[in-house]
C-alpha cells in the first residue's frame, strides 16, 4: 500500500485523532490509522496521556475505570516502549507470584493482531478466565478481536520456588502444558516448572 501524501494540516488532524484514540483505549482503530498514514505519536505525548489518566484516576472522575486502570496504563507504557506491535501491547502472560489456581491458554485473533497465544489466570472457573480475557481485550480497544480458549490447567507455586502445572479444564479440556511452561518461564526464568500428568 502506498502511504498517502497529506498536507501538514491533514497530518495535524490525523495526529490529534490518533492521540484521542489512544486516550480512549481504542488501540485497534489507532493502529489502523497509524499504519495507514505511517505516523507514530511521540513518547512525550504518550507520557502526557498516561499522566492525564493517572490524574483522572486519582480525582475519582470515573469509578468504572478503576477495574481496568492498571491494565490500561501497562498497555500504554508497553506501547510507548515498544511501538505499534499489538503483541507487545497485550500482555502475553498474566500470572501473579504465588498463584495457586486455574490457568487458561487463549488465542487472540484479528487482522491487526494476527494470532497471539496468551496465558491467563485469576478466577475459580476457566470460563470466567475466558470472559475476563474477552473483557480485557475489549477494554484495550481491540473491539474486532476474538478470544478463543485453548484448554486449561491448574498452577501452584510451591514453597521451594517450584511451579507445578497439573490438571485440566472440565469446560475446555487440557491445555498444552509444555507451551504453558514456556510462557511461564518468560517471567519466572529462575524457577523450576514441573508438569504433573
Amino acid at each position: 500500500m502506498t502511504v498517502p501524501v497529506t498536507s501538514l494540516l491533514n497530518q495535524t488532524v490525523v495526529y490529534k485523532k490518533m492521540l484521542a484514540l489512544l486516550a480512549a483505549f481504542k488501540f485497534e482503530e489507532f493502529l489502523e490509522i497509524s499504519q495507514y498514514y505511517n505516523i507514530l505519536p511521540t513518547v512525550v505525548d504518550v507520557d502526557q496521556i498516561i499522566r492525564n489518566l493517572v490524574e483522572q484516576k486519582t480525582s475519582g472522575d470515573d469509578a468504572s475505570f478503576s477495574r481496568w486502570f492498571e491494565l490500561r496504563i501497562k498497555a500504554l507504557k508497553r506501547f510507548r516502549d515498544n511501538g505499534c506491535d499489538p503483541e507487545k501491547i497485550i500482555e502475553e502472560i498474566i500470572l501473579p507470584e504465588g498463584y495457586d489456581g486455574k490457568i487458561l491458554l487463549v488465542m487472540i485473533m484479528r487482522d491487526t493482531l494476527g494470532r497471539m497465544v496468551c496465558l491467563r489466570s485469576g478466577d475459580m472457573w476457566h470460563r470466567e478466565i475466558l470472559r475476563n480475557t474477552e473483557s480485557e481485550i475489549k477494554n484495550l480497544g481491540f473491539l474486532k478481536s476474538a478470544v478463543y480458549e485453548l484448554g486449561g490447567a491448574h498452577v501452584r507455586f510451591e514453597k521451594d520456588n517450584d511451579i507445578v502445572i497439573s490438571g485440566t479444564s472440565d469446560d475446555y479440556g487440557s491445555c498444552d502444558k509444555v507451551y504453558a511452561t514456556k510462557l511461564i518461564r518468560q517471567i519466572f526464568a529462575d524457577r523450576n516448572v514441573i508438569i504433573l500428568t
